[in-house]
């Protein structure tokens, strides 16, 4: 089994003036989404262009941000923070958090509230160890031998995920989980490099940048 956990950022710029589409959810209308996406991220100023993850979703993988785009996203999660409107423990790390791809196929992506901090669930997961998910909905897992066991199961009034993971159950190997964990942890630390040379050219001056937007502060082992 192949597992891979894949970092990916969420980007809202939603207040741009812009109707949105009124075809839900975006997995099932990706054009429409793609192009309103496209828009308001251009008209918040954004200098080059975004490739999503997945088509019509705001998630985009870190490495395929580019510098200026990157800056940019920088300042806007801190300007209030430095500007003293946010104290340090009200800035959120970046929204996102990652897919769960197994075998080829993406199973599980980031729900409402996730971001990258959530790294720690799919460790302590990958550990045998019980751990909350700040994102919503969560799958319900438990424990069986060398495995853990994602039930996407919901009931008819119960907030549906989205995109709508194509199993059910998920059944998955904890070492290869564990395995996934150490490489979304790579990806993130090219991630922190990035953040930090940016914190230092734009003269930033934020303390532990990377702690603050990617790791969430206290998380890092």
């Amino acid at each position: 089994m192949k597992v891979k956990l894949i970092p990916i950022i969420e980007l809202g710029y939603n207040n741009q003036g812009i109707k949105p589409p009124t075809a839900y959810p975006y997995s099932n209308n990706q054009e429409i989404w793609f192009e309103y996406r496209n828009a308001s991220l251009q008209k918040a100023d954004f200098k080059d262009e975004f490739e999503p993850y997945l088509k019509g979703s705001p998630f985009y993988e870190p490495a395929k941000i580019t510098n200026r785009n990157l800056e940019k996203i920088v300042v806007d999660n801190t300007e209030e923070f430095i500007n003293g409107i946010y104290g340090r423990d009200q800035v959120c790390c970046f929204f996102g958090g990652f897919v769960l791809k197994v075998n080829g196929a993406d199973k599980f992506f980031p729900q409402c509230c996730g971001d990258l901090s959530d790294l720690m669930y799919w460790e302590k997961i990958s550990q045998g160890q019980h751990a909350a998910y700040e994102g919503h909905p969560a799958p319900v897992y438990k424990f069986s031998s060398n495995q853990v066991i994602l039930d996407f199961t919901v009931g008819e009034y119960d907030e549906h995920f989205i995109p709508t993971p194509p199993d059910t159950k998920l059944e998955i190997n904890l070492e290869d989980l564990n395995l996934a964990v150490t490489n979304a942890k790579i990806t993130l630390n090219k991630l922190a490099e990035r953040v930090i040379k940016i914190n230092q050219k734009l003269n930033l001056g934020i303390e532990s940048i990377d702690d603050l937007l990617i790791w969430g502060d206290g998380n890092r082992n």
